[in-house]
């Protein structure tokens, strides 16, 4: 019984030590992601993507670019389009903790139909951010 209080003791006081090396406010940082909303597909070889950056995080920060795998899916189903790991640089736009910013971009590649029909849309986005602008 003696071993497993000492043993105890040891482990509460290193607990405490490491909430106070370590405090909470070192973990806080920016989560930020590029939700996507809608497709326009207005003329060939272009495409208007809408959406938001959404931070989820606790702190602001400056998005620096996103990547976007996006494929266009005509009404039955059939693949009209698709790309993977199209780099979009973003002019430092801030988005600060709990906070949606709206943000339109255009993809243009020639191989992008011109499509007045009925269409849907499957994507997939990875953000980078960093803390400074510029």
């Amino acid at each position: 019984m003696k071993s497993f209080a000492s043993k105890f003791f040891a482990f509460f006081v290193f607990a405490l030590l490491c909430t106070t090396v370590f405090p909470a406010s070192a973990l806080a940082r920016p989560v930020i992601k590029f939700q996507l909303e809608h497709v326009y597909l207005h003329e060939a070889g272009e495409a208007e993507v809408v959406g938001y950056f959404e931070n989820s995080g606790d702190q602001g920060a400056y998005v620096k670019w996103t990547d976007i795998d996006l494929t266009l899916l005509s009404d039955n189903g059939q693949q009209m389009w698709s790309d993977a790991g199209i780099r979009h640089y973003v002019d430092d736009v801030y988005v600060g903790p709990d906070e949606y910013v709206a943000y339109t971009l255009y993809i243009q590649n020639p191989d992008i139909p011109e499509y007045h029909g009925k269409y849907h849309w499957r994507s997939h986005t990875n953000t980078h951010w960093e803390k400074a602008a510029g």
